[in-house]
């Protein structure tokens, strides 16, 4: 397969695994349009990879639809410099002796050599997205990133490490190049030289992100990558019993979280961040009022319309005639 991290089922016979290059219509919606995809079958775990190359740069999405607990062993053919993001779900991965947390709506940096370790996969649905660099490209930055110079001296002594021992949190600009690479066709040439510069986009934004050290050093690191999440993902219907199981935390600690630091409930968290998206947009006269509804999370103008007016006191229409002005 061309991947550039495997994952080999611990315990399943081989002739119970299956690999295919079609996706069956229930795993449609898990379809990246970067590449073509690739999907393991077995009884406790099915995994579905999209990987391409671009001049030095590899990026993959990899899907793990989990049915029954299960070792999963990474294997990668040669050193990988690594990027990875959590886009769905929250695991433990052993990585050297070490268990790494990887929460939702999180990334880290890894340098991979030499063989892995299993981990553990707990029934559910988790997708990460990952992105990894060679030497050379990495070489480009050394003179004006300490975390690059860091970085490569881990690869010249082969040495295995995990460079982000504080996990960074997907903030929007991230968030949206994640989402820009995943829909983006890659099919020619020309193409797959725009993914290398949107890679190396990616790896600057990273970079910086970790040199200027624009890092939560909240002791709550988990809350403030919750309330991330939330901002960057207003159109789903998320729940607090949701974001409590993916997260590892109860859900009257978590409802004690948005009271104390938010000062009010996860309800009006949502709503009090929907409503703000919602007024923004308004003020741009090129997005229709449907739009605006899709994207903050409401299914049809008139749904928006009554929820807007309760909460700013005038329907979206009166905003984008005045301004925005009180």
């Amino acid at each position: 397969m061309n991947v550039t991290i495997e994952y080999g089922i611990v315990g399943i016979p081989e002739h119970h695994i299956k690999v295919t290059h079609q996706l069956p219509p229930q795993y449609a919606a898990y379809r990246c349009d970067f590449a073509d995809p690739v999907l393991v079958t077995s009884p406790a775990v099915d995994i579905i990879y999209h990987t391409a190359m671009a001049n030095g740069c590899s990026m993959s999405n990899n899907v793990f639809i989990v049915k029954e607990p299960v070792q999963l062993l990474p294997k990668v053919r040669e050193a990988l410099s690594a990027v990875c993001c959590m886009v769905q779900g929250s695991i433990n991965i052993m990585h050297y002796d070490n268990i790494v947390t990887l929460l939702q709506g999180q990334y880290s940096c890894f340098q991979v050599t030499g063989p892995q370790q299993a981990s553990v996969f707990t029934p559910g649905i988790y997708e990460v997205q990952h992105y990894s660099f060679s030497r050379e490209i990495l070489m480009h930055y050394r003179l004006n990133s300490p975390f690059v110079s860091k970085w490569l001296s881990k690869i010249d002594g082969e040495i295995p490490y995990l460079l982000t021992p504080t996990a960074g949190i997907v903030w929007d600009k991230l968030h949206h190049l994640n989402h820009e690479l995943k829909y983006s066709v890659v099919n020619s040439g020309l193409r797959r030289s725009w993914l290398a510069a949107k890679l190396q986009e990616l790896l600057i934004l990273i970079l910086e992100h970790q040199d200027s050290k624009i890092l939560s050093t909240d002791t709550n690191l988990t809350f403030n990558t919750i309330k991330t999440f939330i901002r960057n993902n207003i159109d789903k219907d998320l729940t607090i019993s949701q974001l409590a199981s993916t997260y590892y935390i109860s859900e009257s600690k978590l409802r004690h979280s948005f009271t104390k630091y938010c000062g009010m409930s996860f309800s009006e968290y949502q709503l009090k961040v929907r409503m703000e998206r919602a007024r923004n947009l308004c003020l741009n006269e090129t997005i229709s009022i449907a739009h605006i509804a899709y994207t903050v999370g409401y299914k049809n103008p008139s749904a928006l319309t009554k929820i807007y007016k309760s909460y700013y006191g005038e329907p979206p229409s009166e905003t984008r005639r005045n301004g925005g002005s009180e």
